[in-house]
């Protein structure tokens, strides 16, 4: 009979919620929630999911690049956390999927402090972070692949949960793609791509990634066309049904954007560990053929080849199927976006950062 491997090591277990700690619903505090609608937990406004298939439906209710960010003094911080499905998938950790990642301090090179998430195949997380116990911005990433029905903090009933330190950059970026830009399979909630880019920039982002929906409708790029943003990364080439689908849609949905906001950088991404010798290489062709034609137009545009996102050496390591991306993946992917996004910011004044191309303290 197979036995409970976490309960044969300690170190496999999650740290157990005590009592003494006094909990709220994070919408009722001062901590503030980035990366979602506004007063939710979903990521497309109500007035536009008529537009949506359920399929994307279901992923625009995962909680992928949706922050919680506030400030305390408490020594230790209970997380109480509901999710939507608590299923999980074979090929993703559950770590990535349901769970909550813990970070503190602002700027660029935060500190990690601990993943938690529910029991496999549940839905409620009870446990508990220690923190440093005198005043701290703390960042807690939601899951990846689930939702969140409810999320509340428990401080010591003596701490106070203040308003965050806002980011260098407010204005956040945004990435629109498939399921590797919403993080699959990232074995954390913080180590997608777009998460690691952001982080490295100390920017706010929005992850518009769905996964094998996002197909490249007008009706999404408006709504994208109407955010703020100080950057547009652009990502749904693997979803496209074919590379004839990906040209009739391509650069349709980015005339949308630039039509609405012309002066934003763009940086576009073919899909990462192409067979080019197939079906591949006409979809990078197509993603090329837009770059050119913005250029052409004027736009601030960078084309990053997929080919080259996940290095040569040890490619085989990178994802856990031979499509979606593990931390390792992400972390290469990410690597080879920065600098692409970060010289799009320093073009339009928004340059300062302490961080090196490859996301390491100079």
């Amino acid at each position: 009979m197979g036995k409970n491997v976490q309960l044969l090591d300690e170190n496999l277990r999650d740290a157990p919620l005590r009592d003494g700690l006094l909990f709220r619903d994070v919408r009722t505090t001062a901590a503030r929630v980035y990366g979602l609608v506004e007063g939710t937990y979903e990521r497309i406004p109500e007035a536009l999911r008529a537009n949506a298939t359920e399929k994307l439906l279901t992923f625009a209710g995962h909680t992928s690049g949706g922050r919680v960010r506030f400030v305390t003094a408490s020594k230790r911080l209970g997380l109480r956390m509901k999710v939507t499905d608590g299923q999980g998938l074979p090929h993703m950790a559950f770590s990535g999927c349901a769970g909550i990642d813990c970070y503190l301090g602002a700027g660029p090179a935060p500190q990690y402090a601990g993943t938690r998430w529910p029991p496999l195949g549940e839905r409620l997380l009870e446990s508990e972070l220690a923190l440093p116990g005198e005043p701290v911005t703390v960042t807690l990433y939601l899951p990846l692949y689930d939702g969140v029905e409810l999320l509340e903090l428990g401080v010591e009933p003596e701490a106070a949960l203040l308003p965050p330190e806002p980011y260098a950059r407010e204005v956040p970026l945004v990435f629109y793609g498939s399921s590797i830009t919403q993080g699959g399979c990232a074995g954390r909630s913080s180590n997608s791509y777009a998460a690691l880019v952001s982080r490295w920039l100390d920017s706010d982002f929005r992850c518009l990634g769905f996964s094998g929906s996002a197909k490249g409708e007008q009706w999404m790029a408006s709504y994208i066309a109407s955010l703020p943003m100080s950057c547009f990364v652009y990502d749904y080439d693997h979803n496209a049904p074919s590379a004839e689908a990906l040209r009739q849609t391509h650069r349709a949905f980015l005339e949308t954007i630039l039509a609405r906001q012309p002066d934003i950088p763009v940086v576009a991404l073919s899909r990462p560990n192409p067979d080019l010798s197939g079906p591949d290489g006409e979809r990078r062709e197509v993603v090329r053929e837009t770059c050119a034609w913005a250029a052409a137009q004027g736009a601030d545009i960078q084309f990053v080849d997929g080919a080259e996102l996940l290095g040569e050496a040890g490619r085989e390591c990178c994802t856990v199927d031979g499509i979606h991306p593990n931390d390792l993946g992400f972390w290469r992917m990410a690597r080879a976006v920065y600098p692409y996004v970060r010289a799009a910011l320093e073009r339009h004044g928004e340059g300062s950062t302490i961080l090196g191309e490859e996301g390491t303290r100079r």
